[in-house]
C-alpha cells in the first residue's frame, strides 16, 4: 500500500471526518474519500462506521491504525538512522513534556541518544500537560509527551500507550481498599496539586473540571519528586499516571488506583508531533527511540 494512502487513513481516523482530514492534508475531500474506499476494497473490510456526525473507526480500523502507526514510525526511524550513516549526526532537538516524564523517562531518553549522537544538543522543557500540544503546534517544540485526547488540528501522535490518570496515595489510605475511585470519593480529602492546573481540559471531561474546583489543596508544586515525597509522607493524595512512580509502586511505598470515570480510566499518554512541518532526520530518530522507550514504560507500569 502506498504511504500516502496510509497517511490519509491515519488523518481521517484522527479527525473523524473526511472533510476535516482533507483540510489538514491540503487535499481534496473527494481524493481522500476515494483512497479510503480503495483501501477498504483492497483489504476486503470496512474500516469505519459511517455516522451522521462523521466517521468512527470500527474494530478492523482500530487494529489497522495500530499497525500503521507502528509501521510508519519504524520507517521514519530507520530512514533517520540511514541519514545518520551519511553524516547527519548533528542538530538541536526541542522537546516538551509534562513534569512526571522527567523523573526517569526523559533523562534516560536523552542519555541513550547522547551516547549514539554526541554532537546533538537539546532543549528539554517541563510544562503543564495541556500546554504540550500548543507548543508543538507553534514550533516552539519539535515533539512533546503528554496525555492525549482531543489534539488541535496541525498535530498528531507518533505513539500512544495506556498510562491513564489515577489516584496516587500512601498504603493504608482509606481509598486504597477500592478497586476504582470515583470523583466523589476524593472530595474533602487533602490533595497535592501538580502545576497548579488540572491535567486535562474541562471540555474533555466536564465532571472533572467541576470536581477540580472543589478540591482542598494541601500543597501545590511543579516538581514531581517533591509531590512524590509528600504523598509518601501521607500529606495527601495526588492525580498521576504510573510513569514516574513505577519503582515506588513495585516496592509497595505507594498505591495507585484508577478512576471509575471512563474518560479518565481510558486516558492515554502519547508523543505529539507536528502534522505538516517536516522534522530533521536526527529529531525523527530521537522521537522513534522515545516511542520504543514509552512502550517499555507501559509494559513496566502494567506489572505494578
Amino acid at each position: 500500500m502506498h504511504a500516502s494512502v496510509l497517511k490519509y487513513f491515519v488523518e481521517v481516523a484522527r479527525c473523524g471526518s473526511v472533510r476535516k482530514a482533507s483540510e489538514n492534508l491540503f487535499v481534496a475531500s473527494s481524493a481522500v474519500n476515494r483512497q479510503i474506499l480503495k483501501l477498504e476494497e483492497e483489504l476486503g473490510v470496512e474500516l469505519f462506521d459511517r455516522l451522521p456526525g462523521g466517521m468512527r473507526l470500527n474494530i478492523a480500523g482500530d487494529r489497522l491504525l495500530r499497525h500503521v502507526q507502528g509501521t510508519l514510525h519504524d520507517f521514519q526511524t530507520t530512514r533517520a538512522d540511514l541519514h545518520a550513516l551519511k553524516g547527519e549526526r548533528t542538530g538541536h532537538i526541542k522537546v516538551v513534556a509534562m513534569d512526571s516524564m522527567f523523573e526517569d523517562f526523559m533523562p534516560s531518553a536523552v542519555e541513550e541518544f547522547a551516547g549514539l549522537f554526541p554532537a546533538v544538543t537539546y532543549t528539554v522543557t517541563s510544562v503543564a500537560p495541556m500546554e504540550v500540544a500548543p507548543m508543538v503546534l507553534s514550533g516552539r517544540a519539535d515533539a512533546g509527551v503528554t496525555f492525549v485526547s482531543r489534539l488541535p488540528a496541525g498535530v498528531q501522535t507518533a505513539a500512544t500507550v495506556s498510562l491513564p490518570l489515577g489516584v496516587m496515595m500512601k498504603p493504608g489510605h482509606p481509598l486504597a481498599v477500592k478497586s476504582a475511585i470515583s470523583l466523589d470519593d476524593c472530595v474533602n480529602l487533602p490533595f497535592l496539586r501538580s502545576m497548579g492546573q488540572p491535567p486535562i481540559s474541562s471540555s474533555l471531561c466536564p465532571e472533572f473540571g467541576e470536581f477540580w474546583d472543589q478540591l482542598e489543596f494541601t500543597a501545590t508544586c511543579n516538581w514531581t519528586p517533591m509531590a512524590k515525597r509528600l504523598i509518601i509522607a501521607g500529606l495527601g493524595i495526588a492525580f498521576f499516571s504510573k510513569v514516574a512512580f513505577i519503582n515506588e509502586l513495585s516496592r509497595g511505598e505507594l498505591v495507585w488506583r484508577p478512576f471509575e470515570l471512563p474518560t479518565l480510566r481510558d486516558l492515554k499518554v502519547g508523543i505529539v508531533v507536528p502534522l505538516q512541518r517536516e522534522l530533521p532526520a536526527v529529531t525523527v530518530n530521537f522521537i522513534g527511540r522515545m516511542a520504543r522507550r514509552l512502550k517499555q514504560v507501559e509494559i513496566a507500569a502494567a506489572s505494578v
